[in-house]
């Protein structure tokens, strides 16, 4: 196991977490509550968002769980998925504030400050576990830009870890009857013409992210959702510090801020 730490000592600080988890449980049941007391909302609404409130709360079990399965055996396999659980249940605490915020009352900011406060101090508990395990000091850049799989299929690492942000390839999209050009981001994916895999492929042989920022932008306005364009790098979602953002509750979009502090929409 890589960290500082290794063995009974990271194990008991993830178990430790649950002290973290029990008033979020609390949080979950007030915010329920509140929501199953409010004459405005109609019983379909009502049931969708107090299917958020669990929703959120679960993903922070389970990520704790994974965490916890994984340091147990020594292993940090489960961590990926564990902060992909604890992301989740970040975006959907998001939208649970601005459902709450329709309503503008004492007890519903009462209960905004009170889940931000109490899942603040879950979300560094969480975190302090995960720098132990891996280190920034042991972050990898990735050796190219651009690494290609096959004649079919290129890949874009993040420049902070390496982990793939970006996959183009010819292949078949989720509603594809035939062969597309399917892009992989960090926020979305969709599958293009396969006729532009040429024009695209050749720009990615010239190790150009400006040039396939471009080429996406042709298609979408926010153009290469992991790109940086004033970094002219890639990041991953989690280092490029995605946000989602709601509005009375609706997906609205996703800013993301790269280390160097650049901020932009990159999904609408």
């Amino acid at each position: 196991m890589k960290g500082k730490k290794s063995g009974e000592n990271i194990v008991e600080e993830v178990w430790d977490i649950r002290v973290y988890i029990q008033p979020l449980e609390d949080i979950k049941d007030s915010i329920i509550n509140y929501l199953e007391n409010l004459k405005e909302l109609d019983k379909s609404t009502r049931s969708i968002w107090i299917s958020d409130v669990k929703g959120f709360f679960y993903n922070v079990v389970s990520a704790w769980e994974m965490l916890r399965t994984s340091t147990e055996k020594l292993k940090v396999e489960g961590l990926e998925k564990s902060k992909l659980f604890l992301y989740n249940a970040k975006s959907l605490l998001t939208k649970i504030i601005s459902q709450l915020n329709i309503f503008e009352s004492k007890k519903s900011s009462k209960l905004i400050d009170n889940a931000k406060v109490v899942f603040k101090g879950c979300w560094d508990a969480f975190w302090i576990v995960y720098r132990r395990l891996l280190p920034e000091n042991e972050l990898k850049s990735p050796s190219e830009r651009v690494i290609k799989i096959s004649d079919l299929e290129y890949h874009l690492p993040c420049s902070v870890c390496s982990k793939v942000a970006v996959v183009f390839k010819i292949g078949y999209g989720q509603f594809d009857d035939v062969e597309s050009l399917v892009f992989k981001g960090i926020t979305h994916g969709t599958s293009l013409n396969i006729k532009l895999a040429e024009v695209l492929f050749g720009i990615l042989e010239q190790k150009s992210l400006l040039g396939a920022h471009e080429f996406m932008k042709r298609r979408f306005y926010e153009g290469l959702d992991a790109y940086c364009p004033e970094c002219d790098k890639i990041y991953c979602w989690e280092h490029y510090n995605a946000k989602v953002e709601y509005d009375d509750g609706f997906y609205d979009c996703t800013y993301g801020e790269c280390p160097q502090g650049h901020k932009r929409m990159i999904d609408d």
